[in-house]
């Protein structure tokens, strides 16, 4: 599934004492951004690209480097930083939702080769699908699977984050509360995987709507640095450095000669 670049080839069980963060393709692109903003910000060397018919395929420049431009991205690609000891997947290709299955099921096995010590995942939520426990406060959120280490459990905890309240399902009779994880893309799917497998899964997550949901990339960022320190602090704000691809999110400016 994944296919090293030249030179970079790596044993995968040199990497237990590594951090996995990776996202998922969900409601405004929360994950996909904000592991945009951690390669950006810690310089991370890329590994490996991914190859897998889940993917619809994409190709362009490379989107951290607008002056040297020696590279180019495609669909999915995998990213290591030694010095902070940190695997990161970056996914930019739209999910052929048949293909998903396999996917998960192939990096799950991926990831107990590896024996990371954390694996976490960035995610998302549609913000109208919210109780009304959830209306008032932080849009932040986090959830763990069962096999989460009680060390990692308290570090959390005491971070005062609030864990995702729970819901009655409406696809079944009776009063079971579940997490319910609207617009998170393969977020459920996911952690139900891990859950099954013993892998100990941390999930971040906001509610959002589409749009321009930068502030809401750099609040669980945020607490994702607050947590794992990987980003230098300055004036009690990371040091983020934005992607050069950030510089036109919604296109170029509108011609002067409309004017």
């Amino acid at each position: 599934m994944f296919v090293f670049l030249k030179d970079k080839s790596i044993d995968w069980s040199s990497l237990q004492d590594y951090t996995f963060i990776l996202p998922a393709v969900s409601v405004g692109n929360i994950g996909q951004l904000s592991v945009d903003l951690l390669i950006s910000s810690l310089r991370c060397d890329k590994l490996a690209k991914v190859d897998h018919p889940i993917f619809v395929p994409v190709v362009g420049s490379d989107p951290y480097d607008d002056i040297r431009e020696q590279d180019l991205m495609t669909a999915a690609e995998l990213y290591i930083s030694k010095e902070k000891k940190l695997v990161i997947l970056q996914i930019r290709g739209l999910l052929i939702k048949e293909f998903c299955a396999d996917f998960l099921a192939k990096l799950v096995d991926w990831i107990k080769i590896c024996s990371f010590t954390k694996t976490i995942l960035l995610s998302s939520l549609y913000n109208y699908e919210r109780v009304d426990s959830q209306l008032t406060g932080s849009p932040f959120r986090y959830t763990i699977t069962s096999s989460v280490k009680s060390t990692v459990e308290e570090e959390l905890k005491n971070l005062q984050w609030s864990a995702l309240e729970t819901r009655r399902s409406v696809w079944k009779e009776g009063t079971e509360e579940i997490l319910f994880f609207p617009g998170g893309g393969y977020t459920n799917m996911l952690n139900k995987l891990c859950g099954k497998m013993n892998i100990p899964l941390v999930t971040l997550l906001i509610f959002c709507a589409e749009g321009d949901n930068i502030p809401g990339v750099l609040l669980i960022t945020g607490h994702l640095n607050r947590w794992l320190n990987f980003v230098r602090m300055a004036n009690d704000t990371p040091g983020w450095k934005f992607p050069a691809s950030w510089k036109l999110f919604f296109g170029a400016p509108p011609p002067l000669t409309m004017y």
